[in-house]
């Protein structure tokens, strides 16, 4: 099963929030969402899930339309962190909403993982700490039985012994029950040991979709030093300066093939060492300008 986003558009208040955004999302992967803040995730989140209404494009299971097959919708889940319409309730009677609403909807499974994490179910959900709303989400989330599930930061603001136990859960869900999760997040570490892909959100559309493990068989980073002050050519046409401390350049090379590898050769750096390839490396590539054509030394 494929859900595709087709040439999606939204205006609110007569702006342009989301302009042109596609992307296909296969069941199985895990989709990293990544954007500057105020960039427009959570917008596209609650319009994948007709929250807001798109003005133009759609988004389609299969071939069909959303938009046309509301039963569909049963099919992409997304728990809005702001919007709570159970903040007031206990987890029994949560359980009991999301029964009705979600055919799949496994009431036994949700309490026990809310027993899992010792979380009584006539606790009331705006009781819990931050940490254990998280938890409860994410059992919700499970337990729904639903193919396609939107995460939106699920990782702000909690502690390593949950935030483990999120990412535990995502990685069984996509590995045993064929789940598939859209996480938006700025933290962008737990986001790179479980991302398949990354959709960068700039301008209002997906400006770069990395598959990250076919990125990194072609991209490497290099620190170099160089000899003169002058930045090699190579450098300025074929790498992207990510960091600048003296004369220590870190560069981004995304295609480095035996062509621009010679180059870097060929100027006779002082220093190549390779260096880890992370998810904030192509961040910072996506977000920052390039460094001017000398080092300041």
């Amino acid at each position: 099963m494929e859900l595709t986003v087709d040439h999606l558009g939204l205006a609110i208040a007569g702006k342009n929030v989301l302009q042109d955004v596609s992307f296909r999302w296969q069941q199985g992967q895990v989709l990293g969402l990544v954007g500057r803040n105020g960039v427009g995730k959570t917008t596209l989140m609650r319009t994948l899930t007709d929250q807001y209404r798109a003005q133009q494009g759609g988004v389609f299971l299969g071939d069909a339309a959303l938009c046309h097959h509301p039963a569909l919708r049963q099919q992409l889940l997304y728990i809005d962190p702001v919007n709570l319409f159970f903040k007031h309730n206990t987890l029994a009677q949560i359980s009991r909403y999301f029964a009705e609403t979600y055919e799949q909807f496994d009431a036994g499974r949700f309490a026990r993982l809310a027993a899992d994490h010792d979380l009584p179910m006539g606790k009331q959900y705006g009781e819990l700490s931050k940490g254990y709303q998280a938890l409860v989400v994410m059992a919700l989330d499970l337990a729904s039985n639903v193919p396609f599930v939107c995460l939106d930061e699920p990782f702000d603001g909690l502690d390593l012994f949950i935030r483990e136990a999120i990412v535990k859960n995502v990685i069984a869900a996509v590995a045993n029950e064929d789940r598939s999760f859209l996480i938006a997040s700025h933290d962008l570490r737990e986001l790179d040991g479980l991302a398949d892909r990354v959709l960068f959100l700039r301008n209002g559309t997906i400006s770069h979709d990395y598959d990250l493990e076919s990125l990194r068989e072609k991209a490497v980073k290099l620190q170099l030093v160089f000899k003169d002050a002058e930045i090699p050519q190579v450098v300025r046409v074929h790498g992207q300066i990510l960091n600048v401390r003296g004369r220590v350049l870190e560069v981004l090379f995304k295609d480095y093939d035996p062509v621009v590898e010679a180059a870097v050769k060929a100027a006779e750096p002082v220093l190549a060492a390779p260096l880890p390839l992370e998810l904030s490396d192509l961040f910072r590539s996506e977000y920052q300008d390039n460094e001017g054509e000398r080092v300041h030394g």
